[in-house]
């Protein structure tokens, strides 16, 4: 059955990448960074999943003369699809959500977010899996915020 609940389909995930501002004025003057990402996933259905998570970046920024360490910290909700290929062994996703954006010395912000990557179950009960997922952040105010991030996830299904 294509929308049935299947038992056991928690997903927890952890990821290590990297971070970047994409463009927008805010983000003028942060550099590229390292990413941390952490996420809860709860399949609903089949095709259909609502997704909670975190993403850490830590760039260097610098206003002027000034070079500092910043935290920017994206904390989102959303909805994601989910394609499973291959018996269920191989997953592809895509989702969308909002995420609330907060850098260490300056303001925080409502940002829209979209997500996708895929996975792949890496044992023979597909509890473990690992995968990338990449995320866009994007606030649809002026002065603009765009931030990307790309991690390498490492996920455990209970």
């Amino acid at each position: 059955m294509a929308f049935s609940q299947e038992a056991g389909r928690n997903t927890v995930t952890i990821g290590v990448g990297g971070g970047f501002p994409s463009g927008g004025s805010f983000t003028h003057g942060f550099s590229d960074s390292a990413a941390f990402s952490a996420s809860y996933e709860f399949r609903l259905f089949r095709y259909l999943a609502p997704e909670a998570g975190v993403v850490n970046l830590i760039p260097n920024s610098q206003f002027g003369t000034f070079i500092t360490r910043e935290r920017v910290t994206l904390i989102s909700a959303g909805v994601r699809g989910i394609a499973p290929l291959r018996r269920g062994r191989i997953e592809l996703f895509a989702g969308a959500g909002g995420a609330h954006g907060a850098v260490a010395s300056l303001s925080s912000n409502w940002l829209f977010q979209v997500n996708g990557g895929g996975r792949v179950a890496i044992d023979r009960r597909h509890r473990f899996w690992i995968g990338p997922t990449v995320r866009f952040s994007r606030d649809g105010g002026r002065p603009t915020e765009e931030w990307v991030s790309l991690t390498g996830d490492f996920g455990f299904r209970f």
